[in-house]
């Protein structure tokens, strides 16, 4: 039943949760006004978008564990607390290298919040109510994400490019008040501390995202790249050998053994790959190919990011009735045919076609996200102990983080290929194999799914949460 108590917890970690995600993409349009005015490079364009993305991927996991350890409110309340100060110094920046270093300040936050809010939410609800919560909280991951661009457009008709970091500032100070004031503590498995371990997988996602992050502009043969790649994974190896000797490891690896849960940690990622990358290269076509504004092209994506909204709360109440893996395959299906979609038709029109013929695609594009961002959540936390949701949910984001990225890097590194883009003709030519890729990507967590998750009717026959299942764990 959703109790006062609930309906404040959902609104609190919300609000932050939207705010959190909003500022993945918000500060895109406005990066010509903050070039202009404080005298940056085209490197550090790059690290103003980076910054975040680093901080906030590689910090995921430690701090999904941490809330796990010292409690689930603490840390969510200090990642508020982190990202509003990150948002206000981003604002009052006068220099490059502040604006970076406020920019991983605001990851940081954000690190904690999008996990810690996940696990809030998950916990406050008995299991046959949590599908339709996590329909809500994936409904406002998916919106906050997806609207960057348009309400970083809307700020930049009007207002300076600080704006973009002001509005944060009394969205996280209402957050964190009524926080502080509503969420009750919660906390799962306490693990004793482990600094070996944090640096070493920090480390090693570190390396894995900055070589991704940086593959297309430095060369994916460079030195730098090739370095920071192998130098991630190697480091990643070694921590999973330095957890496999602790009696009470950091990680525990023994969830991947549950097919369902590696499942959907599978196709997270290759759903996140699959959709950013194409929605990254569709934005610049909008722009570069046909002409829009940044604000035209935010929106007229909102054909897309509106039906997220609708459909996520939807597929809440959908897994009652069809089961996890049923509704989370219709909006794989449904995300694998509009990336087709998109790369047909522009394959057959090139870049001289209406608004009109992408509405179709857009829409079904934008259903399939929402119907897949609440059962990949509600199925990867089903489908482990609810002491280990915390892992769970910083497993889960962390991958999900590192498939958007690798995807970005991809879709970029194949329309990069060949001739120079010149003209909307070259652009149309050139995103085609791209959107073929996010296409290709997305059926593969659909095959994932398809195959490796068992049918499971309502969302309340999910296993007992307590009890690790023997020998093998099916999924919700």
């Amino acid at each position: 039943m959703f109790t006062p108590d609930r309906v404040r917890l959902l609104f609190v970690t919300c609000i932050a949760l939207f705010m959190a995600m909003l500022d993945n993409l918000v500060l895109g349009v406005a990066l010509p006004s903050i070039q202009k005015d404080l005298g940056a490079t085209l490197s550090d364009l790059e690290w103003f978008m980076n910054a975040y993305t680093l901080a906030f991927a590689v910090l995921l996991i430690p701090f999904s564990v941490l809330g796990d350890s010292i409690g689930r409110k603490q840390v969510f309340l200090a990642g508020v607390a982190v990202f509003t100060l990150g948002s206000l110094l981003s604002g009052v920046s006068d220099s490059a290298i502040s604006l970076i270093l406020s920019r991983a300040l605001q990851g940081v936050g954000g690190a904690a919040i999008v996990p810690l809010s996940l696990t809030l939410v998950n916990g406050a609800f008995p299991p046959e109510k949590r599908a339709a919560a996590l329909g809500m909280w994936s409904g406002i991951a998916g919106l906050g994400l997806s609207i960057g661009p348009l309400v970083g457009g809307l700020i930049m008709e009007g207002a300076p490019w600080q704006m973009i970091f002001y509005v944060n500032v009394p969205i996280g100070l209402i957050a964190f008040v009524l926080g502080l004031k509503w969420l009750q503590p919660s906390r799962g498995i306490r693990k004793p501390f482990d600094p070996v371990g944090i640096v070493l997988l920090t480390s090693g996602l570190l390396g894995i995202v900055f070589g991704l992050e940086r593959g297309n502009s430095e060369g994916w043969g460079s030195t730098l790249v090739v370095s920071a790649l192998a130098g991630g994974f190697a480091l990643l190896a070694l921590f999973y050998l330095w957890e496999r000797k602790r009696e009470n490891p950091f990680i525990r690896f023994d969830l991947f053994r549950r097919k369902a849960y590696a499942s959907y940690v599978f196709a997270g990622f290759w759903m996140n790959a699959g959709v950013f990358g194409a929605i990254f290269l569709l934005t610049l076509f909008l722009q570069q190919a046909q002409g829009n504004s940044p604000l035209g092209a935010g929106v007229r994506e909102m054909a897309w990011t509106t039906m997220t909204m609708i459909a996520a709360p939807l597929a809440g109440l959908a897994i009652n009735r069809f089961g996890n893996k049923n509704v989370l395959l219709a909006g794989l299906a449904f995300q694998t045919v509009a990336l087709a979609w998109f790369a047909w038709l522009i394959s057959a029109k090139g870049a001289d076609f209406s608004f009109v013929q992408m509405l179709a695609p857009m829409m079904l594009a934008g259903t399939g996200m929402g119907l897949s961002f609440t059962p990949l959540s509600h199925g990867s936390l089903t489908s482990v102990p609810e002491d280990a949701a915390g892992e769970a949910s910083g497993m889960g984001n962390a991958t999900r983080e590192l498939g958007g990225v690798f995807g970005i890097a991809i879709t970029g590194l194949i329309f990069q290929s060949g001739a120079t883009v010149t003209n909307p003709e070259q652009f149309a030519d050139h995103i085609v194999p791209s959107l073929e890729a996010g296409a290709l990507m997305m059926a593969f967590a659909l095959l994932g799914v398809a195959f490796f998750v068992r049918t499971r009717l309502k969302a309340g026959a999910n296993a007992a949460l307590s009890a690790p299942p023997s020998p093998a764990p099916e999924g919700a």
